[in-house]
């Protein structure tokens, strides 16, 4: 349903008409939208995904780079991506990580720092990636690792330090002078 939002406000754009942005409260409103879709074979959500991201990647080569407040995004760049690159990669990466497949899981994030710096991406989604990557190095037991790759995801993207200090895969770091550092204002 996302893509599908995403797609009607970037048609919105296009269309030089005013686009609904994301309500408030997200979980709450996901919580109640995903009962709506219990039953759906996955072949048919994941036809339909398919099917919407390349509209979405259709809108964008129409629109090209220009302002869009999509969550935290705040140009179509960011916004895309997030929502068709990195946001689906962390709930894969978190499947991975919950049955026991934690090196896939690594992978996703390993994958994804090596593509968006190699695509010279939005410092906002570059950031993302990192940090994502940090949880990971963390929860393998590499915090020195960890803690170099929240600080350069911190140095990109310093709104992440608020979630960082509250964040349960960092709770191994908490009493890190260096982790205290990084997370402080």
């Amino acid at each position: 349903m996302w893509r599908e939002r995403m797609r009607d406000a970037l048609r919105a754009v296009r269309d030089g008409k005013p686009y609904a942005p994301p309500p408030d409260g997200i979980d709450e409103f996901n919580e109640a939208e995903l009962a709506t879709g219990i039953g759906t074979p996955l072949a048919d959500a994941a036809a339909r995904s398919d099917a919407l991201l390349a509209e979405i990647i259709a809108l964008f080569d129409e629109l090209g780079e220009r302002p869009f407040k999509w969550y935290i995004a705040e140009a179509t760049t960011e916004a895309v991506l997030r929502n068709s690159y990195t946001h689906p990669r962390l709930h894969m990466s978190e499947y991975l990580r919950e049955n026991g497949e934690r090196d896939r899981a690594v992978g996703i994030f390993e994958d994804a720092v090596a593509r968006m710096r190699e695509l010279s991406a939005p410092p906002s989604i570059l950031g993302m990636v990192l940090y994502n990557l940090a949880c990971l190095r963390v929860d393998e037991g590499l915090q020195e690792e960890g803690l170099a790759l929240l600080e350069e995801a911190l140095t990109i993207r310093p709104a992440n330090r608020q979630i960082a200090r509250g964040d349960k895969d960092f709770a191994t770091l908490h009493d890190n002078p260096k982790f205290k550092a990084l997370v402080s204002e």
